[in-house]
């Protein structure tokens, strides 16, 4: 059904709010030119096409810039990153309010963003159910209707967990309304959970159908999890407490549906990182998704963009023998992996979705005839690296914690981005060939063998082993914002968190531990996997059909198939001890409350040292281990932000987060100063987190300034009354 969209009705602005421009003359005659596109919505062909179009909304979560304020920035695992157009969002500085101000640049993204999208497709569904009449008793009825109830539930979801009280907004409105009051979220979330049943009782059961980017009633029972589990949470408990005992059972009912019809897929790397081609690749049909962003179309210039390509690159083009390219991808620099968090999240030796979720090595793509200097010896680029289509490392990143012992010496790395002398000190094992650029977690001294540095910092550069799910080298051009790749906005694994930690919350803690424990199984290396071996999607680029066209780039490529975990861990040097490390499986063992694994320790031990609870509290240890391995799991997969509001706890991570914690900038070796000397420069606008305000976001000035009471527009007072508390 989804390929019958008519743009005539494409055309149509259904608002849930129309507050702004859209409450002019203009937008009215507007209405009046598309009237033979109204009258098409009274037929069955019609409305149906109006409900296919909603799937359009799904990529609005992947496309545009203010996806990651809402979900990444001013959490536990993201920080600002060399771009800092958005930096308040992070921070939670006073430029957070009803209207950010000042903006940084024109990539600033405004409060309303969000609230006016998300609204928009909430009346596009009120239009739809309007009229249910029309296709009651046809085919059509169910899909139309469940897509309906599906999308306008979806939105009023996500508007409360960021808002609180928010506008419930159930009817159709042929002409602009200004009349709205926020309704309690008790009442909001009542709404949410009726429209999903309606939903999950209309729409197909056929889990198949979600490889097509369907709306099944798998995605439903999803999401009616996720809505009891959220009204079950603290920053509802104010309220909530009638409802808890049966929200939980809820969870668990349709979490243990979305598990059995959606069966995890074996592999993590089929998840994200297997991807050769849009439409066929593992990564976008695998039995493991519940709902994704899908596209118009087959062919590349008909999709959607998909902005995650840049938003969580890290710089690479002057490294040495390096440019920008397709398989690498444009570096939009707006997103650290925090490192304090990030890398000591996980077991390295044992668990491979740090090496599948990070990527810790680049390519050397533009060795030219210049000269370079290795083991004393001066010979052209092209000569000593005699390919630039991902044949050789270029660039390392080493995550050599102290507790694996591996050390790299101040002699041999770099200590900023602005490579003046390339390090040639390593021999990458796979080639033989000196590796130009090296970057290391841990810094040593050459003479003391202390710790001196990091490569990692805590400032606003890009010096990062970026996260590498989003990659994308198929597209048909070098140097873009977003890529084709479907976004992934629900996948199964996520319902085992929700069992999981419905449990948890029913007391039942060791029992909801070991709910996880398939997903921990699934992330040790397999007996014979190469553990250095690496994948993401910027390895399309070797067989894209684009390649050829691509003028400059058709023999360039930054993608690199090894990471660094053996440079990372030791063993780089010893092939023996390689080929019996890679026979071995790995073991991540059994979770219980009296036995958490050592990465976890250390989280809750720093935690502990603002909040005693994670020292003792049974209740908040689980769901720190809970918090922590979705991590592990969904890194970067936009759900944090919602994750740490909802369960109060961002108050308690952004101490991982440098940059919003304080106004001091300190590294992982507890420096204020980098390896090169250079003082982190100080972050006036750190520290600036409150919890009686930061929880939820401020109510968008448009709306207030729009809005009327009794036909007249709101005074200061009443704006006030209707604004969330400290803003």
């Amino acid at each position: 059904m989804k390929n019958i969209i008519r743009t005539t009705v494409l055309a149509l602005a259904f608002g849930g709010l129309m507050l702004g421009t859209s409450c002019t003359d203009a937008f009215l005659d507007e209405q009046k030119v598309d009237q033979a596109s109204s009258d098409y919505l009274n037929e069955p062909e019609g409305l149906a096409s109006l409900a296919n179009s909603l799937y359009q909304e799904f990529n609005y979560f992947f496309s545009n810039e203010s996806s990651y304020c809402y979900t990444n920035y001013g959490t536990d695992e993201f920080m600002v990153a060399g771009d800092n157009s958005n930096q308040m969002w992070n921070d939670y500085d006073a430029r957070l309010g009803s209207v950010v101000t000042p903006a940084v640049n024109s990539n600033t993204q405004a409060i309303d963003t969000y609230w006016n999208t998300l609204y928009e497709w909430i009346g596009r569904c009120n239009t739809i159910l309007s009229k249910a009449s029309v296709v009651e008793g046809t085919a059509f009825e169910n899909e139309t209707l469940g897509l309906a109830y599906f999308v306008r539930g979806f939105n009023h979801l996500f508007l409360t967990m960021q808002f609180g009280d928010i506008p419930l907004v159930t009817e159709a409105y042929s002409t602009p309304q200004r009349e709205f009051s926020r309704t309690p979220q008790k009442d909001v979330y009542e709404r949410i959970i009726l429209d999903l049943e309606e939903a999950y009782k209309r729409l197909t059961s056929d889990a198949s159908q979600a490889k097509n980017n369907y709306v099944t009633k798998w995605a439903a029972a999803h999401y009616l999890a996720q809505a009891h589990l959220w009204r079950a949470s603290e920053i509802n408990d104010g309220w909530n407490a009638e409802y808890k005992t049966a929200d939980l059972e809820a969870v668990i009912k349709y979490a243990d549906e979305v598990i059995a019809a959606h069966p995890l897929v074996s592999e993590y790397n089929d998840l994200f990182n297997n991807f050769t081609a849009y439409d066929t690749s593992i990564t976008e049909t695998n039995t493991e998704i519940v709902l994704s962003s899908g596209s118009s179309g087959a062919e590349v210039n008909n999709r959607k963009s998909n902005w995650g390509l840049a938003l969580f690159t890290a710089w690479y083009q002057g490294f040495p023998l390096m440019k920008r390219d397709v398989a690498g991808a444009r570096e939009y620099q707006r997103m650290k992996t925090t490192p304090s968090y990030a890398y000591y999240l996980y077991d390295l030796e044992n668990d491979s979705r740090f090496w599948k979720s990070f990527k810790t090595t680049y390519a050397v793509n533009n060795a030219t005839d210049a000269t370079i200097t290795v083991d004393g010896q001066t010979v052209p680029a092209n000569e000593y690296f005699p390919s630039n289509f991902g044949e050789y490392l270029s660039t390392m990143y080493i995550i050599n914690r102290q507790d694996y012992g591996e050390k790299y010496y101040r002699s041999e790395v770099n200590v900023d981005k602005t490579v003046t002398s390339p390090s040639y000190t390593r021999t990458d094992y796979r080639t033989g060939k000196k590796i130009p650029a090296i970057n290391a977690l841990i810094i040593y001294d050459d003479e003391t063998d202390a710790v001196v540095g990091t490569s990692m910092t805590p400032d606003y550069n890009t010096l990062l082993a970026p996260l590498c799910k989003y990659l994308d080298g198929a597209t048909n051009t070098n140097n873009l914002g977003g890529g084709y790749r479907d976004g992934l906005l629900a996948r199964s694994a996520e319902d085992y968190f929700f069992k999981a930690e419905a449990l948890i919350r029913q007391g039942k803690i060791d029992e909801g531990i070991a709910v996880l424990q398939p997903l921990r199984d699934r992330a040790e290396y397999k007996a014979g996997e190469e553990r250095d071996a690496y994948m993401d999607g910027g390895m399309a680029y070797l067989t894209s059909i684009y390649r050829t066209s691509i003028k400059g780039f058709e023999e360039s490529c930054a993608f690199y198939p090894m990471n660094s975990y053996y440079y990372s861990l030791g063993g780089w040097d010893d092939a023996d001890y390689r080929a019996r490390t890679n026979a071995q499986a790995s073991e991540l063992p059994a979770v219980t409350s009296s036995n958490y694994p050592e990465e976890d320790l250390y989280i809750m031990d720093r935690l502990a040292e603002n909040n005693s609870a994670y020292a003792s509290d049974q209740y908040t240890r689980a769901m720190c281990y809970l918090l922590n391995e979705k991590s592990r799991e969904m890194y970067g997969e936009y759900k944090r932000w919602m994750d740490l509001a909802r369960t109060k706890t961002l108050e308690d991570r952004l101490v991982f987060n440098d940059q919003a914690w304080s106004t001091e900038l300190t590294d992982i070796t507890g420096s204020k100063t980098a390896v090169n000397g250079v003082t982190y420069a100080t972050n006036n606008t750190g520290g600036s987190f409150r919890a009686e305000k930061h929880y939820y976001r401020p109510i968008p000035q448009t709306f207030l300034d729009n809005i009327t009471a009794g036909g007249a527009a709101l005074d200061a007072d009443q704006k006030a009354a209707m604004q969330n508390p400290g803003y």
